[in-house]
């Protein structure tokens, strides 16, 4: 018997889902290891999160966070930078770096049969850096040039602006991550060495696992690598509550030349600790995290003065933001900031079963696809652990968003979004744009 060609397939509901599970051990040095054996995933991730919160940067210093963790591998105690990289392309490892608000996380990817002699090369990155004169002084003039190329950018100087305005000058959160070119001229390899000495040891890290583990004993390939990491760096130091500046006005960025204004319109957010986190995200998804949110059907599709808008709560490990971002034709920078207040601020009014139920799918249903890799695996954990929640939080927010109704979102959303005022950001040109801000709100204009 054969089926109609008309006569679409059945499709059954999805199965439940759960964050893959880990088993934990820990090196001779106490440091945790996490293992999450993924059958089939032959590429495997292993990365050590180190908790490294950026207000330990000497305020004058700012940057060196970032200094230190590019060099980790321009040379080591026992490999100089480039035999370090042959030996990395010997077995097929990738390396990255990255550094946040809250920890500093280093990981390879590598396939499973090469992940001994890998995971030694990583650990030497961590544990036996050279910080060589010359390597740190290249790094430092690349991220002066980086600085340059980032302020030519709308988009980074609307987020560089956000930050500035957002947070309480006292906040390292209100200045930039990787430091300006004052921070990073002065330091040398001296500070560098110095700084890594203070803030990276054996108990501030956690390391992570994610691949196929099938005859392989991968607890003692970290312990035969880690186990003999010794440092005088101790805990590290509580992120403190962040300060917020409140209210409500408009920052003007001026950026000559500009043909789009880059908005960036927010305030402060909840973080991953509230129960209110997952409600906070199925909010987020109905008022601008997709391309069918309340923000785009009327910005993009009804008055075609974007090519889309993005919104999000995001939370490093002491409180968080809301913002909404996108670009938009110069001439039509005041319409589309009015509309956009507007559509934030009627959502407080409230959000429908359907939009609430349509989210709910879209953000449950897709978690497998967003955790198919063995990779994204380790980088949501090292996120977990840099923001000091639990390992399967993944878990904690699926769960928290399946309970979600029209009236917890609304409340999660009317919580924070315009509740003590909305910063609005546009970088662009000033003298085009300037007339068109009169009576949305007071301007502070920035060249």
């Amino acid at each position: 018997m054969t089926q109609s060609l008309t006569t679409p397939p059945v499709v059954a509901p999805p199965r439940p889902w759960t964050f893959p599970a880990s088993t934990t051990t820990s090196t001779r040095a106490g440091t945790p290891v996490h293992v999450f054996d993924r059958p089939g995933q032959y590429v495997a991730t292993v990365r050590v999160t180190i908790a490294l919160p950026l207000f330990a940067e000497p305020r004058e210093l700012e940057g060196v966070a970032t200094i230190m963790s590019r060099t980790l591998d321009e040379g080591t105690e026992l490999h100089s930078a480039n035999d370090f990289a042959a030996a990395l392309e010997r077995h097929g490892a990738a390396y990255g770096v990255d550094v946040s608000s809250d920890a500093l996380h280093v990981e390879i990817s590598v396939p499973t049969s090469q992940l001994a002699p890998a995971v030694k090369l990583l650990a030497e990155a961590v544990t036996r850096p050279a910080f060589n004169t010359a390597d740190v002084g290249r790094h430092v003039t690349i991220r002066l040039g980086e600085i340059n190329q980032e302020r030519a950018n709308a988009g980074y100087r609307a987020r560089e602006a956000f930050a500035a305005h957002l947070f309480d000058p006292s906040m390292r959160r209100s200045r930039p991550t990787a430091g300006r070119p004052d921070t990073i001229r002065p330091l040398t390899n001296v500070e560098v060495a110095q700084f890594y000495r203070d803030n990276v040891g054996p108990a501030r890290a956690q390391i992570l696992f994610a691949g196929d583990a099938t005859g392989v004993d991968v607890a003692a390939v970290v312990d035969d690598a880690f186990g003999d990491w010794t440092s005088s760096a101790g805990p590290a130091l509580e992120t403190p509550e962040p300060l917020y500046v409140l209210g409500e006005w408009i920052v003007l960025v001026d950026r000559p030349g500009s043909v789009q204004s880059q908005l960036l319109i927010g305030c402060p957010g909840p973080d991953r600790r509230e129960d209110i986190w997952g409600a906070a995200a199925v909010a987020n998804h109905v008022v601008g995290g997709t391309i069918t949110s309340r923000v785009d059907t009327v910005l993009r599709e009804e008055k075609g003065y974007t090519y889309g808008t993005r919104s999000s709560f995001t939370a490093p490990r002491k409180g968080g933001t809301f913002s909404l971002g996108g670009s938009v034709r110069t001439e039509v920078t005041g319409a589309a900031i009015t509309d956009a207040l507007r559509i934030l601020r009627e959502a407080r009014d409230g959000l429908t079963d359907k939009e609430v139920g349509e989210s709910k799918d879209n953000l449950i249903r897709t978690a497998p696809l967003r955790y198919e890799q063995a990779d994204s695996i380790a980088q949501q954990v090292g996120s977990n652990i840099a923001a000091g929640v639990p390992l399967d939080f993944a878990d904690t927010y699926l769960a928290q968003i399946a309970a979600t109704t029209a009236e917890v979102a609304t409340e999660a959303y009317r919580r924070y979004v315009g509740t003590n005022g909305l910063l609005v950001v546009v970088v662009g040109e000033a003298k085009d744009v300037r007339d068109q801000l009169t009576g949305l709100g007071d301007v502070t204009e920035l060249s």
